[in-house]
């Protein structure tokens, strides 16, 4: 049961490709898979935080454990550090550096873009033809 209380969005994910390869379901129900996975692996999906530690710890990045790609660990510090790294242009290599840092953390950056993905070509799929 834990592993489904810390995946879910992997079947959430399992879900919405299957249903994009039966093309039986509406938009209505594409959209709704494909935004619980984006927000599954931006904000719950277990992942390291490698946010960039004091300069008199051991190691240079914290390895804590946290919720999502989004925020830092525990720390309050790392959570708001982690979020301003999306707002300045220099640090996108620090934040994007933490999303391949370990197997979770891949599998939650993965679903995230297919998610993306998946809820850009529901509105091409409903939406190109009357823009054409």
């Amino acid at each position: 049961m834990k592993f489904v209380q810390r995946y879910w969005g992997l079947i959430l994910l399992a879900l919405l490709l299957t249903m994009w390869w039966t093309w039986q379901v509406g938009p209505p129900v594409l959209y709704a898979l494909s935004g619980l996975v984006i927000f599954w692996s931006l904000f719950t999906a277990p992942a390291w935080c490698g946010a960039e530690n004091s300069k008199n710890s051991k190691e240079r990045y914290c390895r804590n454990n946290s919720y999502g790609l989004m925020f830092g660990c525990h720390l309050r510090k790392h959570r708001w550090q982690k979020f301003k790294l999306l707002f300045y242009n220099r640090r996108w290599a620090d934040f994007s550096r933490g999303l391949w840092a370990s197997t979770p953390a891949r599998l939650a950056t993965v679903s995230g873009v297919i998610g993306t993905v998946s809820a850009v070509a529901t509105g091409v799929r409903d939406f190109g033809p009357m823009v054409l």
